[in-house]
């Protein structure tokens, strides 16, 4: 015999538990949430020190202009010096020390007070985290302002491993 106990979280989320541990899924209940839009194309920096390729920051890049998503450009940054984004630039950089341990990447999106709008964003990714399938994606939802969604096998779900390529409701 299974039981089932439902409940809606804050953040709209439909919890489903049950009395058999394999059976646990979560669903989201309506679409992603997108707080901040970009005014124009964003740069995409990638510090050399995160030893990701610009190859596979392209391929995370190409997920969402298939979404209608416009990027300026993509290049690796050298410099003893990278670590801070510029105004309209995605920085991927290392972790300042701000990633718990159950965390693979994280992002920072500063906005304009007046606006609202994205003016830049910083993305932590250790390099054993940034070559994982789904994860330079995810966290490129986040700096064009996507929040998470706990709808399983979703691009924006804030676990990997119930995470996926679905990207309902992220269509520009």
């Amino acid at each position: 015999m299974t039981l089932w106990l439902a409940y809606s979280t804050p953040d709209e989320s439909l919890v489903l538990y049950t009395t058999d541990r394999r059976m646990v899924d979560t669903f989201a209940i309506g679409a992603p949430l997108q707080k901040a839009t970009w005014e124009g194309k964003p740069r995409v920096r990638i510090c050399h020190t995160t030893e990701l390729s610009i190859f596979r920051v392209q391929k995370a890049l190409k997920y969402w202009e298939m979404l209608g998503y416009e990027f300026e450009s993509v290049y690796t940054d050298y410099t003893l010096t990278c670590g801070e984004p510029r105004y309209g630039e995605i920085i991927i950089t290392l972790p300042e020390g701000n990633l718990t341990e159950h965390q693979m990447a994280a992002t920072r999106i500063y906005t304009e007070k007046i606006t609202g709008k994205i003016a830049k964003v910083k993305i932590f990714v250790y390099p054993k985290s940034g070559r994982k399938e789904r994860v330079i994606e995810h966290e490129m939802g986040h700096a064009l302002g996507w929040q998470h969604h706990k709808q399983k096998f979703h691009m924006m779900h804030p676990s990997w491993y119930l995470g996926g390529y679905d990207h309902a409701g992220l269509r520009k």
